[in-house]
């Protein structure tokens, strides 16, 4: 009779006890905006805790229970392009969107120019890096490749668009730093597509294939519709280093953006 009695308690005392976690949770909720109860928001890394938020447990991060948005801007690069940094005080040493773009272009070289390039895709967690050729269209400021069909880059593509893919020239010296970073969405089409051909003639310097390959450029173009695939890497935004930008008293890290592209920059200096 005693041992009920005493199994009886214990169980009495865990009913209380889930009954005050459950009370506690519902006050955690009561001091959230109703649309905030069920789930947490995506955040960007950059945001602060503010008073409202409910109380925290030890060990627990932002990323255990909300979506974090990376921008670039929660690290160095954001003081590299706007604040207090190298000589260059808060808001001061900032270009033109419009002026960016034309280095960007100047660097990477524009139609029927390539670059040798790092894009980085991701499926399923798992980051790959390859190494591609692409030429900028400076009118779409879009990024064209010429693909052989069946690379795990563009099984990537087709599952996640979005990419990272990054240009520089050979490192020399701190002096002569040259690079660029650009991040956006992608697609991909094929020969069937009017858009291939197009690009290959308007855009892509194909004729360096086909007279490498000693073949005739309209037999190359036939040739690459069926082989190839064509990835167009459209640019959201680009991030450029140029140690050069120094000399006309301007950061060495400058940002295209593409919503400003019809527009000055903000805080942008003339």
């Amino acid at each position: 009779m005693k041992r009920s009695k005493g199994l009886y308690g214990f169980l009495f005392a865990c009913f209380i006890c889930i009954c005050m976690c459950m009370a506690g949770a519902r006050a955690a909720q009561e001091g959230l905006p109703k649309d905030e109860k069920r789930e947490a928001k995506e955040i960007s890394a950059a945001a602060e805790l503010d008073d409202t938020h409910p109380e925290i447990p030890e060990g627990v991060t932002c990323a255990d229970c909300h979506e974090i948005k990376l921008d670039a801007n929660t690290t160095a690069t954001q003081v590299w392009l706007t604040g207090d940094y190298a000589g260059f005080s808060t808001g001061t040493g900032i270009m033109d969107n419009n002026r960016v773009k034309e280095a960007i272009v100047k660097a990477m070289g524009g139609k029927k120019q390539r670059r040798t390039c790092v894009l980085a895709t991701c499926i399923n967690n798992i980051p790959t890096s390859s190494t591609a050729e692409y030429t900028l269209d400076p009118q779409e400021m879009a990024l064209y490749g010429v693909h052989e069909k069946g690379t795990a880059k563009l099984a990537h593509i087709k599952q996640n668009p979005r990419f990272s893919l990054n240009w520089h020239r050979e490192f020399k010296n701190w002096g002569d730093t040259l690079c660029i970073q650009f991040v956006g969405s992608a697609e991909l089409f094929d020969g069937s597509n009017p858009e291939f051909e197009r690009v290959l003639k308007e855009i892509y310097p194909f004729e360096e294939g086909a007279d490498a390959r000693k073949v005739p450029h309209d037999k190359y173009v036939q040739m690459a519709k069926q082989m190839m695939l064509i990835s167009k890497l459209t640019i959201e935004e680009a991030t450029i280093t140029n140690i050069k930008f120094r000399e006309n008293g301007k950061r060495p890290w400058q940002r295209w953006v593409r919503s400003n592209d019809n527009r000055t920059n903000v805080k942008a200096e003339k």
